[in-house]
């Protein structure tokens, strides 16, 4: 499945907006031209991430990326207006494959689940790979970081915030809990880890998901009477 707002890319105008409308009877009625093939959509994502995962996002050509999906140019610029909106509608896509957060269990279990989950898609694998690549360079294209923030790091905070709310509501963390902060120590933790651990060096030798996930705990833990 694609999220949604890559979706909206993909089968929209070039700014993203969806081609179909409503007419006045309130059906729904795509615009003129053929309906998107969903093959042609998943091969084109699928090859923008194994090429970010090999040159990164500066040295991604539209060009390669069209050879590899076997499709012209202009079909991918059918979708995406720019290389930068076709860059980070394929990092998007990643966030399909992240675990779906459960509403029963301890804040700490579902947490560690979570990490764990992250830890596991993220070792050696493409995923892996992606993430550090568009860091470096955002810096020299703060437009497209600025729309992989919104698009791929705001939905996984948005998992975490939520498991954190819950735990707030019911009585295992403080009352006074900074949930953005404690969102940021958990996602910073792991992209600092993760990082090192993929460039050989490692600077909690040992240290898993669920070590990270009770040392965060500690300091917002409810105290019981």
């Amino acid at each position: 499945m694609i999220p949604g707002n890559v979706t909206a890319l993909l089968h929209g105008d070039a700014d993203g907006h969806d081609a179909s409308h409503v007419d006045p009877g309130g059906q729904t009625r795509r615009g003129p031209g053929r309906p998107r093939d969903e093959r042609v959509d998943r091969a084109i994502l699928h090859e923008t991430l194994e090429l970010l995962a090999e040159v990164g996002p500066t040295a991604l050509s539209v060009e390669e990326v069209a050879s590899r999906a076997g499709v012209g140019k202009t079909t991918i610029y059918r979708r995406f207006a720019t290389k930068d909106d076709l860059v980070v509608a394929a990092l998007a896509s990643l966030n399909e494959s992240l675990p779906t957060e459960q509403s029963d269990g301890a804040v700490r279990d579902i947490l560690v689940l979570m990490v764990t989950a992250w830890w596991e898609q993220s070792f050696g694998t493409q995923a892996g790979q992606l993430f550090p690549r568009v860091l470096a360079h955002a810096k020299n294209n703060p437009r497209m970081f600025c729309s992989f923030y919104d698009q791929v790091i705001e939905p996984r905070r948005d998992r975490y915030r939520a498991v954190i709310q819950r735990g707030i509501e019911r009585g295992e963390l403080r009352a006074d809990t900074d949930i953005e902060l404690m969102t940021t120590l958990i996602i910073s933790s792991s992209v600092y880890t993760l990082q090192v651990r993929s460039s050989g060096r490692d600077a909690a030798p040992g240290a898993g998901p669920s070590d990270f996930v009770d040392a965060i705990l500690a300091g917002f833990l409810a105290r019981r009477a």
